[in-house]
């Protein structure tokens, strides 16, 4: 199986539970981005469920961005850093980032441009990996593949509030989590995974977090 399909396999929140959410504080957004929007599945449940917003997609992997363009053709798609964002400041009403920040080495400055791009009171949906270790740290779990670090639930709510960020809700994923892990044990496709990765998760007790955030005033 190629990378590019095993990820879109990777984040345990349904599309009705993420739209739910995102609907409860951003209604019928006028402009929505997916940051590593993957090969696009998310985007066009959204098309389905708001077909006057304007949508945008943003991915790395060249060939996930030609599949994310298939499968949500109203959305405009680019191959590119979630830390460079191509779009002006002040133009997205709400922002998706799942399964992202485990990616990045520096999450700061992708949380960052999804500040700069979104309009003063701007919704972002973030979900990733957590654990819910007391301490605020993050761990690199391996050099390249799926999943590269895991943070701490703490880690993760401070380095949002620090972009300028505002907590509004947490929602514990662990469940889904799991429900997945297990069907992609079953299903053999843990190879996405380096060994050692695979360990630590498992050590750490690794569940999920989606947060809702804000847009705020920095300090």
């Amino acid at each position: 199986m190629a990378y590019g399909e095993t990820m879109k396999k990777l984040s345990p929140c349904d599309s009705a539970l993420v739209l739910a959410l995102l609907g409860e504080y951003a209604p019928e957004p006028g402009a929505l981005l997916d940051a590593g929007c993957g090969r696009g599945d998310r985007l066009a449940d959204c098309a389905r469920a708001w077909p006057e917003t304007r949508l945008c997609g943003i991915d790395c992997d060249g060939e996930n961005a030609a599949a994310a363009r298939e499968a949500c053709p109203a959305a405009e798609i680019v191959t590119g850093d979630v830390c460079a964002l191509p779009w002006p400041e002040r133009c997205f009403d709400a922002a998706l980032c799942e399964c992202t920040l485990s990616l990045l080495e520096d999450p700061a400055a992708c949380l960052a441009e999804l500040w700069r791009v979104l309009r003063p009171g701007g919704v972002l949906l973030l979900s990733d990996l957590c654990t819910e270790d007391a301490a605020p740290q993050r761990l690199r779990l391996a050099d390249s593949g799926a999943v590269r670090f895991l943070a701490s639930r703490k880690w993760t709510e401070q380095a949002a509030e620090a972009a300028g960020f505002r907590f509004m809700r947490y929602r514990d994923c662990r469940e889904e989590y799991l429900t997945m892990a297990a069907q992609m044990l079953f299903d053999g496709e843990c190879a996405c995974l380096a060994p050692a990765a695979f360990a630590a998760l498992r050590r750490h007790r690794a569940g999920y977090g989606l947060w809702i955030m804000q847009k705020g005033e920095r300090a």
